[in-house]
Formats: C-alpha cells, structure tokens, sequence
C-alpha cells in the first residue's frame, strides 16, 4: 500500500487521528476536504476503527472513503502496510508526546520532496529522543522539513499581527502574567498522554507565547528562548489526579529585566488569559472570550481585538491549501525553537523540590501557600 502524490492530490497524513484534540480539531476538517476531493486523508492510530462520533463527520468520511480519499490505518495490526507508505505531503503528528520524535523519523524517509511534518507542541518527552530526531535530519538534509505547532501562539495571532501598536500603547513591556487554569479534572483516558504533568502538558505554550511578545514577532525563535532564564518553580498535585506528574505547577521566569509569572493547572478554576502589564497600561489577552483588550495606566480601555478561535483549523488550510512556508504560519515554530522549548521543560521539571495536595476546586492563594 503506497500513498502516491500527483498535482492535484495531496497526500495528508494524521498520526493520532483519534485522540481527543485530532477529534476536536484536525479530523473534521480534513475529512471534510477529502469529501470534496481536494486531499487524500490517511488517518492513523492504533485502534482497530477510526472514531467518528459527530454524524456529520461519519457521513463525509463515508463519502470520502468510497471515492478512495480516506482511509483509516491501525498500523500495529497492518504495520507492513504502514512501513510501504510514501510521498506524504503534509504528516500532522498528534499522539502522546513521548511518541513524537519516533513517528517524526518514520516519515522523514516517506515524504514528497517537498513534504512537511508538524508536530503538536511539545516536540518530545524526552530530550534523547528529540536529539535523535534533530540527527535523522541532517543526515536526511531535511533542515526545512520539521516543525512544532502551538495552538495558544496560533490563536494570538491577531494580537501579534499589530504587536507594535498594541504594546506602544501600554509602554515598555515590564511584566507578563499568564493564568492557564481548568475546573476540569483529568479524565482516565487521558492519563496516559498528560502523566509527565501540566508543565509539559502547557509550559511550552507560555514560552512560545511570551517569547513572540518579548520578540514583537508572529512567532518566537531559538536565540530569544535562550534569554529565558527560568527563577522558580512549584508544583502540585490534586488528590485522586491520575498522573505521576504535578497537575499544578506556578513558574517565575525572566526574558532578560521583563518577568513573567504563569499558573498553570487542572480541577482549578477556569481561567486561560495573558496579562501584560506595561509603564502606561495593561494588555490583556482572554483565550476563553478570544478577546483582546488595551487599558491605559488609568484602567480605560484604548482598543479591542477577536483572537482566532480556529486557531488550528486556520493553521491547516494556511498549510494544505496555499503551501505557505510553515515557519510564516501562525502558530508554526522552528525545529531549533522547539528543542530548546523542551529544553527549558527539562530545567523546569527538574527544579521542583517537592510536590503538595490540594483539593479539588481549591484557590491557587491557598494552595501557593503550602508551597
């Protein structure tokens, strides 16, 4: 079984096609395209069916499989199949994070010769196995083939795209704040992909994020995240979480005089916002309204802004239908700035000292107590 690329056919592969992010946010789109004719869809996991929960969806996929423009692969049990792919276009890796690298090297022998592959932040669990990757590539001259993809930094976009107005409007940049907060408690079915806790689950996300800002740039790159010098870290861990990992961690770090604080968490409160605070006003960011707001030193309200809720979805058609150059694609961050992103996760994770309960609901006032 090979996937054969022409002119009129891009070959789309998703890897983690029925984790809950892929359905939320990859699958519909795709499926939808390849109902249309306009893709080939190859979507892999390791089940043995493809889920398709929205009917809708179900029904397009349908369509698409019998005009031979879908197809689902469970590629432990059909693995000799899934080793005789070629010529992808475009791989979209969203599985668990230790797996990324891995499946990243299976396709750097199996693209086009133009073929991309974007990985879902962070690049890796591990270290050893993202320097493994980073080897495979030179070896391949496949410098300009793998990306990591933040879907935090994607949505920010229209705040980015005016960086200069928006921040010359609060002064210099003097601290950042971010509150990445859910009431949410892990579900079962995602212990697995979160157990190294919430800082590699969501800390990658703030120093995209925040670098882009420092950066006044769409995206963030390897030379600005080196200036990130990491202060303090604590952790901590709902009773009944799942995870061996913390589900609660606050990180004080600095990009050169610029401070920048984040709480990020589970079974907490909901809250997903990025305040700056500037010498003559505040900026703040609100990922659950997709809103952004301008404050003067005053507290009045200069201007106003939508993020973009579609933040991945509008990342796949920058990518499948017009074939921009990834790294000028919202949300898109170099190779090089994605190892040094797990990087920092590494220092972060190995600052911790020790790990304290809370409950379920509690403040992060009270729980930073204990800490």
């Amino acid at each position: 079984m090979n996937i054969k690329s022409d002119y009129l056919n891009k070959n789309i592969v998703l890897e983690g096609c029925n984790g809950e992010w892929s359905q939320r946010h990859y699958l519909p789109l795709l499926v939808n395209k390849a109902a249309r004719g306009d893709i080939k869809l190859w979507a892999i996991d390791v089940e043995d069916e493809i889920k398709l929960k929205d009917p809708q969806i179900r029904k397009s996929y349908e369509i698409a499989q019998s005009h031979h423009k879908a197809h689902y692969l469970n590629k432990i049990k059909h693995e000799q199949s899934y080793k005789g792919f070629s010529d992808a276009t475009y791989v979209f890796i969203v599985t668990p994070d230790q797996y990324h690298s891995q499946i990243a090297e299976f396709w750097l022998g199996r693209l086009a010769p133009k073929g991309k592959i974007f990985i879902e932040k962070p690049l890796d669990a591990s270290m050893r196995s993202a320097l493994k990757l980073r080897q495979n590539i030179k070896e391949r001259n496949k410098e300009d083939a793998v990306f990591v993809f933040s879907h935090y930094l994607a949505r920010a976009q229209p705040f980015l795209q005016d960086i200069n107005r928006n921040l010359d409007q609060i002064g210099k940049v003097e601290r950042i704040e971010f509150h990445i907060l859910e009431s949410a408690t892990i579900p079962l079915n995602r212990a697995k992909a979160l157990n190294k806790g919430v800082i590699f689950d969501l800390f990658g996300h703030i120093l995209a994020l925040s670098g882009a800002l420092i950066e006044r740039n769409l995206t963030c790159s390897k030379s600005i995240l080196q200036r990130a010098k990491l202060r303090e870290v604590k952790a901590a861990q709902y009773l009944g979480c799942p995870t061996a990992g913390e589900a609660f961690s606050r990180i004080k770090f600095a990009f050169d005089n610029v401070e920048v604080i984040s709480l990020i968490g589970k079974a907490l409160r909901d809250e997903k916002v990025m305040i700056v605070y500037g010498s003559n006003g505040v900026t703040k960011l609100d990922f659950l309204s997709n809103t952004f707001l301008v404050f003067d030193h005053q507290g009045e309200p200069k201007s106003q802004g939508q993020l973009n809720p579609r933040h991945v979805e509008s990342f796949l058609e920058e990518i499948i239908d017009k074939d921009k150059q990834p790294i000028s694609v919202p949300g898109v961050l170099d190779f090089d700035a994605g190892i040094e992103i797990l990087a920092i996760l590494d220092k972060a994770k190995m600052r911790i000292e020790k790990i304290v309960d809370y409950q379920v609901g509690e403040s992060t006032d009270s729980i930073l107590t204990r800490l």
